[in-house]
């Protein structure tokens, strides 16, 4: 009888932790728009923080998935509110602008802007902030490029995803279960 309860008992730990590991190394389990700030590269322009976070971080070419994270923040790490945000984009190799997004509202600033990139290639993003209240950026606006890199869709996984979405969940199993069947004196 007690044989059969510790039995039960690591099968339903061994459950419980694959459940876990599936949601939350689950690469959809969650909407690609979120409320909080971006982490990403971090470039200081006065007292203001300026973070870019692409999604994929490193985008493939013609995929319609593309997400351009922004967050802007003071000195305190707060959002700054009420901004008005351009976008150039430009062939990093010849300095064409590929895209050009007008000024916009946005009333929080940690915000996405979707793109499809074209073609494979180096990018420049240029980020221009209007800060509403702000007496130096309220008129002439931050200025900030990132560079960015986008990739043949037909591209193997890239090496970080490899090993965070499927070896590092592959290698919990197999350890839990060579552990089990080392307490099972089976191994």
């Amino acid at each position: 009888m007690v044989v059969f309860v510790q039995k039960g008992f690591y099968f339903k730990l061994l459950f419980l932790l694959i459940l876990f590991l599936f949601l939350y190394l689950n690469p959809y389990n969650g909407s690609q728009f979120t409320s909080g700030h971006f982490f990403g590269t971090t470039k200081m322009i006065g007292d203001y923080q300026v973070i870019f976070a692409p999604y994929p971080s490193l985008p493939f070419a013609g995929d319609n998935s593309t997400l351009l994270n922004f967050s802007i923040l003071d000195k305190e790490n707060q959002n700054v509110n009420n901004i008005f945000v351009s976008l150039i984009i430009r062939n990093k190799s010849d300095g064409a602008i590929i895209q050009n997004i007008p000024f916009k509202f946005f009333e929080f600033s940690d915000i996405t802007i979707p793109y499809t990139f074209k073609e494979i290639g180096d990018y420049q993003i240029s980020l221009f902030v209007r800060i509403n209240g702000d007496p130096r950026y309220s008129q002439t606006p931050i200025s900030v490029d990132f560079d960015l890199s986008t990739t043949s869709p037909n591209q193997i996984i890239p090496t970080h995803e490899l090993i965070a979405y499927y070896l590092l969940p592959g290698l919990s199993v197999v350890a839990i279960i060579a552990a089990y069947l080392k307490h099972k004196n089976k191994i």
